[in-house]
Protein backbone atom coordinates (compact mmCIF):
# COMPACT_ATOMS: atom_id res chain seq x y z
CA UNK A 1 0.00 0.00 0.00
CA UNK A 2 2.59 2.74 0.76
CA UNK A 3 4.44 1.86 -2.21
CA UNK A 4 1.28 2.60 -4.59
CA UNK A 5 0.68 5.57 -2.74
CA UNK A 6 4.21 6.59 -3.39
CA UNK A 7 3.76 5.78 -7.08
CA UNK A 8 0.55 7.81 -7.70
CA UNK A 9 1.30 10.74 -5.18
CA UNK A 10 4.52 11.58 -6.17
CA UNK A 11 3.26 11.53 -10.07
CA UNK A 12 6.20 8.53 -10.44
CA UNK A 13 3.29 6.68 -12.94
CA UNK A 14 -0.04 7.21 -13.70
CA UNK A 15 -3.02 5.33 -11.38
CA UNK A 16 -3.58 3.25 -14.30
CA UNK A 17 -0.76 1.23 -14.13
CA UNK A 18 0.54 2.06 -10.47
CA UNK A 19 -1.10 -0.94 -10.18
CA UNK A 20 0.76 -3.09 -12.08
CA UNK A 21 4.16 -1.46 -10.91
CA UNK A 22 3.19 -1.84 -7.25
CA UNK A 23 3.06 -5.39 -7.52
CA UNK A 24 6.48 -5.69 -8.95
CA UNK A 25 8.05 -4.01 -6.07
CA UNK A 26 5.42 -6.10 -3.56
CA UNK A 27 7.47 -9.01 -4.86
CA UNK A 28 10.73 -7.24 -3.98
CA UNK A 29 9.58 -6.47 -0.39
CA UNK A 30 7.83 -10.13 -0.01
CA UNK A 31 11.51 -12.14 -1.13
CA UNK A 32 13.85 -9.91 1.04
CA UNK A 33 11.17 -10.27 4.32
CA UNK A 34 10.96 -14.00 3.12
CA UNK A 35 14.85 -14.50 3.61
CA UNK A 36 15.21 -13.15 6.72
CA UNK A 37 12.20 -14.74 7.99
CA UNK A 38 13.65 -18.09 6.37
CA UNK A 39 17.11 -18.09 7.97
CA UNK A 40 15.11 -17.45 11.51
CA UNK A 41 13.13 -20.58 10.83
CA UNK A 42 9.78 -18.35 10.33
CA UNK A 43 8.85 -19.52 7.05
CA UNK A 44 6.50 -22.77 6.60
CA UNK A 45 7.25 -23.45 3.17
CA UNK A 46 4.40 -26.62 3.31
CA UNK A 47 1.68 -24.35 4.53
CA UNK A 48 2.37 -21.81 1.82
CA UNK A 49 2.14 -24.99 -0.67
CA UNK A 50 -1.07 -25.56 0.95
CA UNK A 51 -2.74 -21.90 0.15
CA UNK A 52 -0.51 -20.49 -2.59
CA UNK A 53 -3.64 -21.88 -5.22
CA UNK A 54 -6.71 -19.91 -3.87
CA UNK A 55 -4.06 -16.66 -3.60
CA UNK A 56 -2.94 -17.21 -7.06
CA UNK A 57 -6.72 -17.55 -8.78
CA UNK A 58 -7.62 -14.43 -6.95
CA UNK A 59 -4.99 -12.62 -8.48
CA UNK A 60 -6.46 -13.36 -12.10
CA UNK A 61 -9.43 -12.68 -10.63
CA UNK A 62 -8.21 -9.24 -9.08
CA UNK A 63 -6.28 -8.19 -12.19
CA UNK A 64 -9.33 -8.78 -14.29
CA UNK A 65 -11.60 -6.51 -11.83
CA UNK A 66 -9.36 -3.62 -11.61
CA UNK A 67 -9.10 -3.29 -15.32
CA UNK A 68 -13.23 -3.87 -16.13
CA UNK A 69 -15.26 -2.53 -13.35
CA UNK A 70 -15.02 -0.09 -10.52
CA UNK A 71 -13.39 -0.80 -7.02
CA UNK A 72 -16.00 1.06 -4.88
CA UNK A 73 -18.23 -1.70 -3.86
CA UNK A 74 -15.37 -4.03 -3.02
CA UNK A 75 -13.06 -1.02 -1.18
CA UNK A 76 -16.40 -0.79 0.87
CA UNK A 77 -16.54 -4.63 2.23
CA UNK A 78 -13.08 -4.97 2.29
CA UNK A 79 -12.61 -1.76 4.52
CA UNK A 80 -15.34 -3.00 7.06
CA UNK A 81 -13.40 -6.74 6.69
CA UNK A 82 -9.75 -5.92 8.09
CA UNK A 83 -11.54 -2.91 10.11
CA UNK A 84 -13.26 -5.94 12.29
CA UNK A 85 -10.52 -8.12 12.68
CA UNK A 86 -8.12 -5.12 13.42
CA UNK A 87 -10.50 -4.44 16.43
CA UNK A 88 -10.35 -8.31 16.97
CA UNK A 89 -6.38 -8.70 16.96
CA UNK A 90 -6.21 -5.23 18.57
CA UNK A 91 -8.76 -6.41 21.39
CA UNK A 92 -6.87 -9.69 21.54
CA UNK A 93 -3.05 -8.33 21.54
CA UNK A 94 -4.54 -5.90 24.89
CA UNK A 95 -5.71 -9.15 26.71
CA UNK A 96 -2.24 -11.41 25.89
CA UNK A 97 -4.41 -13.84 23.85
CA UNK A 98 -3.03 -13.39 20.40
CA UNK A 99 -0.19 -16.07 21.25
CA UNK A 100 2.63 -14.29 19.32
CA UNK A 101 5.29 -16.86 19.85
CA UNK A 102 3.59 -20.01 20.14
CA UNK A 103 2.12 -22.25 17.29
CA UNK A 104 -1.51 -23.83 18.41
CA UNK A 105 -0.87 -27.19 16.51
CA UNK A 106 -4.48 -27.92 17.45
CA UNK A 107 -5.84 -25.85 15.02
CA UNK A 108 -3.70 -27.22 12.28
CA UNK A 109 -6.63 -29.36 10.72
CA UNK A 110 -8.18 -30.72 7.49
CA UNK A 111 -11.04 -28.66 7.56
CA UNK A 112 -9.26 -25.46 8.96
CA UNK A 113 -6.52 -26.43 6.05
CA UNK A 114 -8.87 -25.97 3.63
CA UNK A 115 -10.96 -23.27 4.82
CA UNK A 116 -7.76 -21.07 4.71
CA UNK A 117 -7.19 -22.45 0.65
CA UNK A 118 -10.03 -20.75 0.20
CA UNK A 119 -9.74 -17.79 2.14
CA UNK A 120 -6.46 -16.67 0.60
CA UNK A 121 -8.66 -15.91 -2.80
CA UNK A 122 -9.18 -12.89 -1.24
CA UNK A 123 -5.85 -12.16 -0.11
CA UNK A 124 -5.02 -12.76 -4.29
CA UNK A 125 -8.02 -10.57 -5.09
CA UNK A 126 -6.50 -7.84 -3.41
CA UNK A 127 -3.18 -8.10 -4.54
CA UNK A 128 -4.60 -8.07 -7.84
CA UNK A 129 -6.86 -5.45 -7.73
CA UNK A 130 -5.10 -3.06 -5.50
CA UNK A 131 -1.65 -3.38 -5.52
CA UNK A 132 -1.01 -4.79 -2.75
CA UNK A 133 0.82 -7.75 -1.41
CA UNK A 134 -2.08 -9.68 0.53
CA UNK A 135 -0.69 -10.18 4.06
CA UNK A 136 -3.70 -8.23 5.51
CA UNK A 137 -5.51 -11.35 4.66
CA UNK A 138 -3.29 -13.80 4.70
CA UNK A 139 -1.40 -13.07 8.41
CA UNK A 140 -5.02 -13.06 10.13
CA UNK A 141 -6.05 -16.13 8.42
CA UNK A 142 -3.12 -17.85 9.72
CA UNK A 143 -3.09 -16.45 13.01
CA UNK A 144 -6.48 -17.00 13.94
CA UNK A 145 -7.91 -20.13 12.02
CA UNK A 146 -4.50 -22.04 11.57
CA UNK A 147 -2.99 -20.55 14.98
CA UNK A 148 0.26 -19.51 13.91
CA UNK A 149 2.79 -17.62 15.64
CA UNK A 150 2.83 -14.17 14.51
CA UNK A 151 6.30 -14.11 13.21
CA UNK A 152 5.73 -17.33 11.51
CA UNK A 153 2.20 -16.21 9.96
CA UNK A 154 4.54 -12.98 8.47
CA UNK A 155 7.44 -14.95 6.71
CA UNK A 156 5.30 -17.11 5.67
CA UNK A 157 2.75 -14.62 4.24
CA UNK A 158 5.62 -12.76 2.70
CA UNK A 159 6.53 -15.87 0.60
CA UNK A 160 2.91 -16.30 -0.72
CA UNK A 161 3.37 -12.68 -1.60
CA UNK A 162 6.54 -13.37 -4.18
CA UNK A 163 4.34 -15.36 -6.11
CA UNK A 164 0.77 -13.78 -5.99
CA UNK A 165 2.75 -10.50 -7.24
CA UNK A 166 4.64 -12.03 -9.47
CA UNK A 167 1.34 -14.10 -10.99
CA UNK A 168 -0.52 -10.82 -10.40
CA UNK A 169 1.30 -8.75 -13.02
CA UNK A 170 2.03 -11.45 -15.43
CA UNK A 171 -2.18 -11.21 -15.47
CA UNK A 172 -1.95 -7.48 -15.76
CA UNK A 173 0.65 -8.08 -19.16
CA UNK A 174 -1.81 -10.43 -20.37
CA UNK A 175 -5.09 -8.68 -19.59
CA UNK A 176 -4.10 -5.13 -20.02
CA UNK A 177 -1.99 -2.55 -22.14
CA UNK A 178 1.72 -3.64 -21.40
CA UNK A 179 2.86 -1.20 -23.31
CA UNK A 180 2.10 1.04 -21.21
CA UNK A 181 3.96 0.11 -17.79
CA UNK A 182 7.42 1.54 -17.49
CA UNK A 183 9.79 -1.02 -17.30
CA UNK A 184 12.61 1.48 -16.80
CA UNK A 185 11.07 2.98 -14.07
CA UNK A 186 10.49 -0.75 -12.59
CA UNK A 187 14.04 -1.65 -13.10
CA UNK A 188 15.17 1.55 -11.48
CA UNK A 189 12.80 0.98 -7.70
CA UNK A 190 13.18 -3.10 -7.58
CA UNK A 191 16.95 -3.32 -6.52
CA UNK A 192 16.42 -0.15 -4.37
CA UNK A 193 12.85 -1.34 -2.52
CA UNK A 194 14.21 -5.06 -2.24
CA UNK A 195 17.40 -3.64 -0.45
CA UNK A 196 15.59 -1.37 2.14
CA UNK A 197 12.70 -3.96 2.89
CA UNK A 198 15.98 -6.64 3.37
CA UNK A 199 17.37 -4.01 6.02
CA UNK A 200 14.45 -3.18 7.16
CA UNK A 201 12.90 -6.87 7.82
CA UNK A 202 16.54 -8.21 8.83
CA UNK A 203 16.58 -5.39 12.03
CA UNK A 204 12.98 -5.75 13.23
CA UNK A 205 13.87 -9.44 13.35
CA UNK A 206 16.95 -8.62 15.32
CA UNK A 207 15.27 -5.69 17.72
CA UNK A 208 11.62 -5.85 18.18
CA UNK A 209 9.75 -8.04 20.08
CA UNK A 210 6.92 -10.64 18.47
CA UNK A 211 4.43 -8.18 21.08
CA UNK A 212 5.65 -5.22 18.99
CA UNK A 213 5.58 -6.88 16.28
CA UNK A 214 2.00 -7.80 16.22
CA UNK A 215 0.90 -4.69 17.09
CA UNK A 216 2.90 -2.35 13.87
CA UNK A 217 0.78 -5.25 11.86
CA UNK A 218 -2.31 -4.22 13.54
CA UNK A 219 -1.52 -0.65 12.98
CA UNK A 220 -0.76 -1.51 9.20
CA UNK A 221 -4.41 -2.98 8.93
CA UNK A 222 -5.79 0.60 10.44
CA UNK A 223 -3.97 2.92 8.11
CA UNK A 224 -4.49 0.75 5.04
CA UNK A 225 -8.42 0.74 5.94
CA UNK A 226 -7.96 4.52 6.51
CA UNK A 227 -6.05 4.83 2.84
CA UNK A 228 -8.99 2.61 1.27
CA UNK A 229 -11.74 5.01 2.82
CA UNK A 230 -10.12 7.90 1.66
CA UNK A 231 -10.23 6.40 -2.06
CA UNK A 232 -13.59 5.37 -1.52
CA UNK A 233 -15.09 8.81 -0.44
CA UNK A 234 -12.70 11.08 -2.63
CA UNK A 235 -12.17 9.15 -5.51
CA UNK A 236 -13.97 10.59 -8.44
Amino acid sequence: MPILMSLVYTGATGEDVAVPISLTLAAATGLSATINHYQKGFVDARLAGILITGALIGAVIGAFFNLSTSKKVFLAFFVTVIVLVGIKMLYDWRKNQMHEDDDDDTKMTGGRKAASATGTLASGFTSGSLGIGGGLVNVPLMVYVLGRKTRKAIGTSSAMIVVTSIFGFLSYLYFGTPQEIDFGLIAILWPIVFIGAFVGSRWGLKKLKSRTVALIFISVLFIAAAKMTFDLIFAA
